[in-house]
């Protein structure tokens, strides 16, 4: 029986309020393929489906849409949760429908944990005899601080990281439990799914993406329960398999949303499950980049020559079908720039007359310069003007906070990542409440 692990689609992105449609259908697409291709018989999404909980009509169709050419596939079912970046109750509103098409979402927990363990009944080779094959998944999605319970009064932070860990770890051995006592047979296989940061996984450098105050120490590979045959995590952007463990792994994201994640290929995870024990074989597979997100450092002038050697070969190069590439520069000097921006796309628009009137950006056909940043060289004068090269829609709010709770420091605060996971609380409790609004 083959398996299909992803995540992290984040249907509705924008980078730097540019918008990522096009991608996110060519990238669904893609993956309609692979699960025809693969005969896949059963898809698990482990969260973050879209990424504002307050999707817009364009990122709900596309996944709407999916789900719909996913009934044209060999895919016989599917286990959707939902990430931090979701609403519970938008995902699990059509769950009862769905699920009469053989499609299962589990937005959030549920009071009951045998509600949250789906059996699945896969007919595998009906040419061969119709022979059905079972299968559990433990469906746990992004565990909310509300569902922990886990906050005391008066708790140091030490002790909530602790508690927030013990709490964690203790859901998954109770669901683990609730799955041995729906199993009828000792040798039917069992999928977990999660969407945390466990320890030991690697995110990019620009997307540390820690959403509890635990940080990166939730739980360890090793600690999910020996009953689950493969876990199939989400959250974080990068695949890997978690501390050396084959059998659990993040699937990463399906599109790069930072310049930072483009460094490294975007995949998905095809595995296949027979019996319970049994060691899995897994195969990744790359997904094609529909849009190149490139990055651009060095000095003005090192910048400047390669912003001239890439326009002249971006045509030539680009394959039939995929987007214009989108860059991010960054200029290394002591000194403000104030008319960077100016002269960057003057070196464009020598080479392209399809350069937008406001000098901003080009058509959706071209290369656009998405964002510009100057960067002091080590051991330059501390200069807070050569921050000014940025425009509002350039900036992400965890950069305007890190700003404003260091100012011109150049070493990180020692409390920094207890108030950032603050921020991050109080940014998800926001959304929340304009969500049930």
């Amino acid at each position: 029986m083959k398996i299909l692990h992803t995540s992290d689609w984040h249907l509705g992105h924008r980078l730097y309020d540019r918008d990522r449609t096009d991608e996110h259908r060519a990238a669904l697409a893609w993956l309609l393929d692979m699960i025809e291709t693969e005969k896949v018989a059963v898809l698990i999404v482990a969260g973050d489906v879209f990424d504002t909980m307050n999707p817009s009509n364009t990122a709900r169709n596309l996944y709407y849409n999916f789900l719909g050419e996913l009934q044209r596939t060999s895919c016989q079912a599917a286990i959707i949760v939902g990430g931090n970046h979701d609403s519970p109750s938008l995902l699990d509103a059509p769950a009862e429908l769905l699920s009469h098409l053989n499609l299962h979402v589990i937005g959030g927990t549920k009071n009951n944990l045998a509600d949250q363990v789906i059996e699945l009944n896969i007919n595998q080779g009906a040419a061969a005899g119709a022979v059905k094959v079972d299968l559990l998944v433990a469906a746990v999605p992004y565990l909310r601080e509300k569902d922990l319970k886990y906050s005391i009064a008066g708790e140091s932070p030490e002790g909530r990281k602790q508690r927030l860990r013990t709490a964690i770890l203790q859901h998954y051995q109770d669901i683990a439990a609730a799955v041995a006592e729906k199993r009828k047979d000792p040798q039917t296989p069992v999928v977990a799914t999660g969407h945390l940061f466990a320890a030991g996984s690697v995110d990019a450098s620009d997307k540390q993406t820690h959403i509890y105050l635990a940080d990166k120490n939730n739980i360890e590979a090793g600690q999910f329960p020996d009953i689950f045959d493969y876990v199939a995590l989400g959250h974080i952007h990068q695949a890997q398999r978690v501390g050396g463990h084959e059998h659990v792994r993040y699937s990463g994201s399906l599109v790069p949303l930072t310049f930072g994640e483009a460094r490294q290929p975007q995949s998905v995870y095809v595995f296949d499950l027979s019996a319970a024990g049994e060691p899995v074989t897994v195969k990744r597979l790359t997904v094609p980049r529909f849009r190149d997100l490139l990055s651009v450092r060095g000095t003005a002038e090192e910048v400047f020559a390669e912003l001239e050697a890439f326009h002249l070969k971006d045509r030539t190069t680009r394959e039939e079908g995929t987007l214009a590439p989108w860059l991010e520069v960054r200029v290394e000097t002591p000194h403000p720039l104030p008319l960077l921006r100016e002269e960057l796309t003057a070196i464009l628009e020598k080479k392209n007359p399809a350069l937008a009137k406001d000098g901003s950006s080009f058509a959706a056909q071209e290369a656009a310069i998405l964002r510009t940043s100057l960067i002091r060289p080590e051991g330059a004068e501390n200069d807070q003007a050569t921050l000014t090269s940025q425009s509002l829609s350039e900036l992400d709010p965890e950069e305007v906070f890190h700003r404003l709770c260091h100012g011109t420091a150049t070493g990180e605060r020692q409390d920094y990542s207890d108030l950032l996971a603050s921020f991050r609380e109080l940014r998800t409790w926001m959304e929340e409440e304009t969500t049930e609004a």
